[in-house]
């Protein structure tokens, strides 16, 4: 596991706050919330590709990301991994076997240029805080809901749409979450590195089928990915291709 540090909360929460989405889970938290979560937490910095989060071990700690971001993925049985979501500072991974108390269902690795820094939570602390500040158990509900329409939503993707309308539905979703406005105002930078294999796996299509779906986009001038962070050249424009409401 990464390098822990020591933890001065007035700072952490001055530092990163500021970064994080403004429904992620621990946006939503009051101050006084936030800094009791982080007073328990232990501060750990995780260098690109390490794994915070085996799948299948025994192990129940709450990760409260603090910054950069995390790929959540799952084993296939013919080898390799899917991807099935992408997490930033603000977000949390691991509270379901925290709650549940069962074995991890997927692995979660830093990934990016910067390291991930990330408060860890015991098991017993993260549920004793749940029960202390009934405000952020709702916010853990809430935060539990959106991932849960976002896993229904792809699901019913796989059964009713094209490769070409289920990309560029992720494509928008990314770019809603974790996207960064450019100029002019259409373009969106989502800002996580991810490659066309990991984008197939996250819409349950082939690496091939992705391809040619984003080669579609592309051509219809809705996105750049000429580099590892996609760019979304008219966000309305895609949300049309989407099947979305502009």
């Amino acid at each position: 596991m990464g390098d822990a540090q020591s933890v001065d909360t007035q700072e952490i929460v001055a530092k990163y706050r500021r970064g994080w989405p403004v429904n992620s889970f621990l946006s939503q938290l009051t101050t006084r919330t936030l800094r009791e979560f982080l007073t328990k937490g232990r501060i750990i910095q995780f260098s690109n590709n390490e794994t915070l989060i085996d799948e299948n071990l025994a192990e129940t700690s709450v990760f409260l990301l603090l910054s950069a971001c995390v790929k959540v993925t799952a084993r296939l049985d013919q080898g390799g991994h899917a991807l099935l979501a992408v997490r930033v500072g603000g977000d949390m991974v691991g509270e379901l076997a925290a709650m549940d108390g069962g074995s991890r269902s997927a692995t979660v690795k830093a990934c990016g240029r910067d390291p991930v820094v990330a408060a860890v939570l015991t098991q017993s602390d993260f549920v004793s805080l749940l029960s202390r500040y009934p405000e952020a158990a709702m916010t853990l509900n809430t935060a539990i809901g959106r991932k849960l329409r976002s896993a229904t939503r792809r699901r019913i993707d796989y059964s009713g749409c094209t490769p070409r309308v289920r990309l560029a539905r992720a494509l928008v979703e990314l770019a809603e979450d974790y996207g960064h406005q450019q100029i002019p105002a259409s373009q969106v930078l989502v800002a996580i590195n991810l490659t066309q294999l990991e984008l197939g796996t996250l819409v349950g299509v082939a690496e091939v089928t992705a391809q040619r779906a984003l080669r579609e986009l592309r051509k219809d001038g809705l996105i750049n990915t000429s580099g590892r962070r996609p760019i979304i050249r008219d966000i309305n424009a895609l949300r049309v291709a989407a099947h979305l409401a502009p």
